[in-house]
């Protein structure tokens, strides 16, 4: 972001329901675990051993709070373009230059149908998401053919922002 004035800035964090699915799989990992060392039953019909139940069962219980703790979407758009930010998975922003960007709206989406959930997703043909929750987002049409969705939890600033840039609809560099 190269000094211009932001015009919209937005973090947004992992929602409710991704901690609830985190603690689930590690009271699961841990369960099994206890039973298969503990009980000397095994977990699940193909077992690991129990050096690699235990190892995996740290290591989901290590790894999974810590990313999602830190895990944040930053969208930043300024007269420049768009920046973009999905930490920890990106270091740098990812820039869309107003020049390549072909069409802009604001959409309502279905994370499960068209993008398997939230997060970094990949479609065919070009398309890629970046969501962390809720169901709408700002579809950016390049130039080039590719499409990247950007999901807000502000569609109503972002639609305001971008009338009064003069970039909604059709984009004029």
């Amino acid at each position: 972001m190269r000094g211009n004035k932001k015009y919209f800035q937005e973090e947004q964090r992992q929602s409710p329901l991704v901690w609830v699915i985190l603690l689930i799989i590690n009271i699961i990992f841990i369960a099994g675990t206890i039973k298969q060392i503990g009980f000397d039953e095994p977990f699940g019909d193909k077992p690991m051993s129990d050096i690699g139940l235990v190892v995996v069962a740290v290591l989901i219980l290590l790894s999974s709070f810590p990313l999602a703790l830190l895990s944040k979407l930053q969208t930043f758009i300024n007269s420049e373009g768009i920046y973009l930010r999905y930490f920890p998975f990106q270091w740098r922003y990812k820039f869309f230059d107003w020049r390549n960007v072909d069409k802009l709206s604001i959409i309502r989406y279905k994370p499960f149908v068209e993008y398997g959930g939230w997060g970094f997703r990949k479609k065919r043909k070009g398309t890629v998401a970046y969501t962390v929750k809720g169901r709408m987002g700002l579809k950016i049409d390049l130039k080039n053919g590719k499409s990247v969705l950007i999901g807000t939890q502000n569609p109503v600033y972002l639609n305001d922002i971008l009338t009064e840039l003069g970039k909604n609809g059709a984009v004029k560099g």
